[in-house]
């Protein structure tokens, strides 16, 4: 078991375990879940998750379409993407994201389905690391994948509300806009902006505005 209090904080100790550039665990849809949107936490800056998850990108991501599709591992450079797919993975350059990853597929008794992610930036020795970490990494992901369920059965038994300046602070960071951005938009100070997005943080119970974007999606509150 990840010696962490959280999914979030369980993850980072798994990209410095693995000595890999990022980590994702997407609760994938399903109706047994209760929630609308996949659940998602990962090592990825926060304003590449807010344009993905604004932009809903999940549905051209082929990671998480092969996932949906079968319950077998698989290296990223197996996918054979469409033109859709190209183009989100030229995104993901684009933003500098390493795209040679490996994706786990976790399916537990009651049909719930998880993806653990791991990628890096350079592809050298890469499936050896995966080969020589495969058995850890397979436990860890049964780990992380009962972590969520319950972060996430945690999260449905209320919705917080936000006022009406958070809520607005929020949607503007989704769309990617900066504090000063958001500053400008509504004629408040930068300090203001940054104090109403750390009370919509602090409502929504997140350690960071893109955990708390992510919730407000899946809520459907932006």
């Amino acid at each position: 078991m990840l010696p962490a209090n959280s999914t979030a904080e369980a993850i980072r100790i798994l990209r410095g375990l693995l000595r890999v550039d990022h980590v994702t665990l997407h609760m994938l849809n399903n109706p047994t879940t209760g929630m609308d949107n996949p659940f998602v936490r990962t090592t990825y800056p926060e304003s590449w998750v807010s344009r993905y998850l604004l932009n809903n990108m999940a549905v051209a991501d082929p990671v998480l379409q092969r996932a949906q599709r079968g319950d077998e591992a698989f290296f990223w450079s197996e996918l054979v993407l469409d033109d859709n797919q190209v183009r989100t993975m030229e995104e993901f350059v684009q933003a500098g994201l390493g795209t040679v990853g490996y994706s786990l597929v976790h399916i537990d008794p009651h049909g719930r389905k998880s993806v653990l992610s791991i990628s890096r930036a350079e592809p050298e020795d890469w499936e050896a690391h995966i080969d020589a970490h495969l058995s850890g990494l397979e436990q860890a992901h049964m780990d992380l994948h009962i972590k969520a369920l319950a972060e996430a059965a945690a999260d449905a038994k209320g919705i917080p509300q936000l006022a009406p300046r958070e809520y607005e602070c929020l949607r503007f960071t989704a769309q990617g806009k900066t504090y000063s951005e958001i500053a400008i938009i509504l004629n408040l100070s930068e300090h203001t902006v940054r104090s109403y997005l750390k009370l919509a943080r602090v409502k929504l119970n997140c350690v960071s505005l893109a955990q708390a974007v992510a919730k407000a999606v899946r809520y459907k509150m932006i």
